[in-house]
Protein backbone atom coordinates (compact mmCIF):
# COMPACT_ATOMS: atom_id res chain seq x y z
CA UNK A 1 0.00 0.00 0.00
CA UNK A 2 1.71 3.16 -1.20
CA UNK A 3 0.70 6.65 -0.04
CA UNK A 4 -0.96 7.17 -3.43
CA UNK A 5 -3.05 3.99 -3.15
CA UNK A 6 -4.15 4.98 0.37
CA UNK A 7 -5.13 8.45 -0.88
CA UNK A 8 -7.11 7.02 -3.81
CA UNK A 9 -9.00 4.67 -1.51
CA UNK A 10 -9.79 7.54 0.85
CA UNK A 11 -11.48 9.70 -1.80
CA UNK A 12 -12.78 7.41 -4.57
CA UNK A 13 -16.10 6.46 -2.96
CA UNK A 14 -17.17 10.11 -2.96
CA UNK A 15 -16.53 10.69 -6.67
CA UNK A 16 -19.52 10.42 -9.02
CA UNK A 17 -19.91 10.19 -12.78
CA UNK A 18 -22.44 12.60 -14.28
CA UNK A 19 -24.21 11.79 -17.55
CA UNK A 20 -26.38 14.45 -19.16
CA UNK A 21 -28.56 15.01 -22.18
CA UNK A 22 -29.10 18.34 -23.87
CA UNK A 23 -31.72 19.22 -26.48
CA UNK A 24 -30.17 21.37 -29.19
CA UNK A 25 -32.16 23.61 -31.46
CA UNK A 26 -33.76 22.11 -34.52
CA UNK A 27 -31.48 20.36 -36.98
CA UNK A 28 -31.25 22.59 -40.11
CA UNK A 29 -31.59 19.62 -42.47
CA UNK A 30 -34.18 17.41 -40.79
CA UNK A 31 -35.97 20.07 -38.72
CA UNK A 32 -36.31 18.04 -35.53
CA UNK A 33 -34.61 18.81 -32.21
CA UNK A 34 -31.38 16.92 -31.67
CA UNK A 35 -30.37 15.22 -28.38
CA UNK A 36 -26.70 15.47 -27.37
CA UNK A 37 -25.17 13.36 -24.61
CA UNK A 38 -22.56 14.76 -22.24
CA UNK A 39 -20.49 13.58 -19.33
CA UNK A 40 -18.52 14.92 -16.43
CA UNK A 41 -17.51 14.20 -12.88
CA UNK A 42 -18.59 15.43 -9.47
CA UNK A 43 -17.66 15.12 -5.80
CA UNK A 44 -20.08 14.42 -2.93
CA UNK A 45 -19.59 17.23 -0.40
CA UNK A 46 -22.51 16.52 1.95
CA UNK A 47 -23.88 13.20 3.16
CA UNK A 48 -27.42 14.23 2.10
CA UNK A 49 -26.36 14.10 -1.55
CA UNK A 50 -25.00 17.54 -2.43
CA UNK A 51 -22.52 17.23 -5.29
CA UNK A 52 -20.03 19.81 -6.58
CA UNK A 53 -19.26 19.87 -10.29
CA UNK A 54 -18.42 22.48 -12.92
CA UNK A 55 -21.16 24.70 -14.27
CA UNK A 56 -20.34 23.73 -17.85
CA UNK A 57 -21.02 20.05 -17.05
CA UNK A 58 -24.73 20.76 -16.43
CA UNK A 59 -25.27 24.05 -18.32
CA UNK A 60 -28.49 23.99 -20.37
CA UNK A 61 -29.01 20.26 -19.92
CA UNK A 62 -32.46 18.70 -19.72
CA UNK A 63 -33.06 18.57 -15.96
CA UNK A 64 -34.84 15.22 -16.15
CA UNK A 65 -31.91 13.75 -18.12
CA UNK A 66 -29.15 14.20 -15.53
CA UNK A 67 -27.98 10.80 -14.32
CA UNK A 68 -25.45 10.40 -11.56
CA UNK A 69 -23.63 7.12 -11.01
CA UNK A 70 -22.35 6.48 -7.48
CA UNK A 71 -19.75 3.93 -6.47
CA UNK A 72 -20.52 1.52 -3.64
CA UNK A 73 -23.28 3.62 -2.13
CA UNK A 74 -25.44 2.02 0.52
CA UNK A 75 -28.67 3.99 0.25
CA UNK A 76 -29.60 3.00 3.80
CA UNK A 77 -26.80 5.22 5.15
CA UNK A 78 -25.31 8.63 4.55
CA UNK A 79 -23.40 9.15 1.33
CA UNK A 80 -19.58 9.13 1.46
CA UNK A 81 -18.29 12.70 1.66
CA UNK A 82 -14.98 13.72 0.13
CA UNK A 83 -12.38 14.83 2.67
CA UNK A 84 -11.40 18.43 1.93
CA UNK A 85 -7.89 19.78 2.22
CA UNK A 86 -6.61 23.28 1.66
CA UNK A 87 -5.14 24.95 -1.38
CA UNK A 88 -3.41 27.81 0.43
CA UNK A 89 -0.19 25.89 1.16
CA UNK A 90 0.32 24.06 -2.15
CA UNK A 91 3.81 23.86 -3.61
CA UNK A 92 5.07 23.39 -7.15
CA UNK A 93 6.27 19.82 -7.54
CA UNK A 94 3.77 18.44 -5.03
CA UNK A 95 2.30 15.07 -6.09
CA UNK A 96 -1.41 15.14 -6.91
CA UNK A 97 -3.91 12.99 -8.74
CA UNK A 98 -7.15 13.54 -10.60
CA UNK A 99 -10.21 11.29 -10.46
CA UNK A 100 -12.76 11.44 -13.23
CA UNK A 101 -14.83 10.05 -16.05
CA UNK A 102 -12.15 10.54 -18.72
CA UNK A 103 -13.61 9.88 -22.18
CA UNK A 104 -16.32 7.83 -20.46
CA UNK A 105 -13.87 5.53 -18.68
CA UNK A 106 -15.36 5.75 -15.21
CA UNK A 107 -13.21 6.50 -12.21
CA UNK A 108 -9.95 6.97 -14.03
CA UNK A 109 -7.01 8.00 -11.83
CA UNK A 110 -4.18 10.08 -13.31
CA UNK A 111 -1.13 11.18 -11.36
CA UNK A 112 1.06 14.21 -11.75
CA UNK A 113 2.45 17.21 -9.96
CA UNK A 114 1.44 20.77 -9.34
CA UNK A 115 3.15 22.54 -12.22
CA UNK A 116 2.26 26.12 -11.31
CA UNK A 117 -0.01 28.19 -9.08
CA UNK A 118 -2.01 31.33 -9.73
CA UNK A 119 -2.60 30.78 -13.46
CA UNK A 120 -5.16 32.94 -15.27
CA UNK A 121 -6.84 31.12 -18.17
CA UNK A 122 -9.15 32.49 -20.88
CA UNK A 123 -11.43 29.70 -22.11
CA UNK A 124 -13.25 31.86 -24.66
CA UNK A 125 -14.46 35.45 -25.09
CA UNK A 126 -17.01 35.10 -22.27
CA UNK A 127 -15.33 32.71 -19.83
CA UNK A 128 -12.06 33.19 -18.00
CA UNK A 129 -10.69 31.83 -14.74
CA UNK A 130 -8.24 33.42 -12.33
CA UNK A 131 -5.83 31.89 -9.82
CA UNK A 132 -6.00 28.30 -11.09
CA UNK A 133 -3.75 25.40 -10.17
CA UNK A 134 -1.86 24.04 -13.20
CA UNK A 135 -1.15 20.30 -13.17
CA UNK A 136 0.28 17.69 -15.47
CA UNK A 137 -2.08 15.04 -14.07
CA UNK A 138 -4.05 14.23 -17.21
CA UNK A 139 -7.33 16.12 -17.32
CA UNK A 140 -9.42 14.84 -20.23
CA UNK A 141 -12.94 15.43 -21.53
CA UNK A 142 -15.21 13.93 -18.86
CA UNK A 143 -12.87 14.88 -15.99
CA UNK A 144 -14.49 18.29 -15.59
CA UNK A 145 -15.97 18.70 -12.14
CA UNK A 146 -13.88 15.93 -10.63
CA UNK A 147 -11.38 16.40 -7.83
CA UNK A 148 -7.67 17.10 -7.81
CA UNK A 149 -6.44 15.30 -4.71
CA UNK A 150 -3.29 15.46 -2.55
CA UNK A 151 -1.41 12.45 -1.12
CA UNK A 152 -3.46 12.69 2.08
CA UNK A 153 -6.56 11.84 0.03
CA UNK A 154 -7.98 15.36 0.42
CA UNK A 155 -9.66 17.33 -2.34
CA UNK A 156 -7.58 20.43 -3.08
CA UNK A 157 -9.40 21.57 -6.23
CA UNK A 158 -12.05 20.92 -8.86
CA UNK A 159 -10.78 20.15 -12.38
CA UNK A 160 -12.08 22.70 -14.86
CA UNK A 161 -10.08 23.07 -18.08
CA UNK A 162 -7.34 21.78 -20.35
CA UNK A 163 -5.04 23.63 -22.70
CA UNK A 164 -6.29 22.80 -26.20
CA UNK A 165 -3.56 21.40 -28.41
CA UNK A 166 -1.25 20.70 -25.47
CA UNK A 167 -0.56 17.43 -23.75
CA UNK A 168 -0.89 17.13 -19.98
CA UNK A 169 -1.59 20.76 -19.17
CA UNK A 170 -4.72 20.92 -17.03
CA UNK A 171 -6.22 23.50 -14.73
CA UNK A 172 -8.05 23.22 -11.44
CA UNK A 173 -10.11 25.64 -9.35
CA UNK A 174 -8.46 25.75 -5.89
CA UNK A 175 -10.64 24.45 -3.06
Amino acid sequence: MTPLVNAVQRVEKSVVNIHTEKTQSKDPVFGSPKKVNGMGTGVIVDERGYIVTNEHVIHNVDQDAIRVELIEVDFGRSLPVAPFGTSCDLMRGETVFAVGNAFGYTHTITRGIISALGRNVEVNEKIGYKNLIQTDASINPGNSGGPLVNLDGEVIGINVAIRAGAQRIGFTIPI
